[in-house]
């Protein structure tokens, strides 16, 4: 298990710009070779997926494939509609327009407005999340993968307490600054769901995808082969959502499981 994004949780907090994807993944490449691992798979979920998206394109030696929950899918034509505001295409499968829709109705609903405030102003907004508890308390579960937080009452292991842990961590840690920086070295807070600027056509490494029915878009499998030229792996579940590792650990650990068999039965 490798350690928190830099400028989340434990990490250390980056003291210099310019810790974008590309860097944070030749660092893990370069922590994996300095742990002794020779051969290994990447795995990520939320900003994980477009660092595990750089590690599939950089491919740094030993790696062997990524699994994302996140996948860059958005065709360039589908992603020029969406940012003219545009109707859906005709022609679209079913899923392909639930995505379509799910992308539209997101924008027009400012659902990655927080995203854009990080992406352009993170140590503004920083300066007011850590002088409140309550404000970064407001200000996260604003996130959409906390809308769609899907935690069962019978369970005390999947309790809205875990999300208080979550926003607890954040607050003693003092990241709420160093881990909104990651929105501004991305671009301006764009959103890592469309291919074209992900450059996922150059990730010739395998890539798996499993896609959880919570997500805020669900990836169609029509997209995503477009998007990864060697996908070896698409599976829907029938649960789970953006923190999927956190939500369902179980279910998704069976997936890393099946996804990566492959790759260790070639080994």
């Amino acid at each position: 298990v490798l350690p928190s994004m830099p400028g989340f949780g434990f990490s250390g907090k980056p003291a210099v710009a310019g810790w974008g994807t590309d860097r944070i993944a030749l660092a893990w490449a370069e922590l994996m070779k300095r742990l002794g691992y020779s051969n290994y798979v990447a795995q990520g979920g939320d900003w994980g997926s477009p660092v595990s998206n750089a590690m599939g394109r950089l491919a740094p030696s030993g790696l062997l494939g990524i699994h994302i929950n996140l996948p860059a899918i958005v065709p360039p034509e589908i992603a020029a509609v969406l940012a003219a505001g545009g109707p859906a295409p005709g022609k679209l499968t079913q899923k392909e327009r639930a995505a379509f829709d799910a992308f539209s109705i997101g924008a027009k609903m400012g659902n990655r407005s927080y995203a854009q405030m990080m992406g352009t102003r993170p140590q503004t907004i920083g300066y007011g999340l850590m002088d409140s508890p309550v404000g970064l308390a407001a200000w996260m579960l604003g996130h959409p993968g906390f809308s769609h937080w899907t935690y069962d009452n019978s369970d005390p292991e999947k309790s809205p307490d875990e999300v208080l842990d979550d926003i607890t961590l954040y607050w003693l840690t003092d990241t709420a600054t160093s881990s909104g920086r990651i929105y501004w070295e991305y671009g301006g807070g764009r959103s890592p769901a469309f291919a074209g600027p992900e450059k996922t056509s150059e990730i010739a490494l395998p890539v798996a995808i499993t896609v959880f029915p919570r997500e805020s878009y669900l990836a169609p499998e029509t997209w995503a082969r477009r998007a990864y030229p060697n996908l070896i792996y698409f599976h829907e579940v029938d649960k789970g959502g953006h923190f999927a590792a956190w939500e369902q650990p179980e279910l998704f650990s069976a997936e890393l499981r099946a996804a990566f068999k492959p790759l260790r039965q070639s080994k």
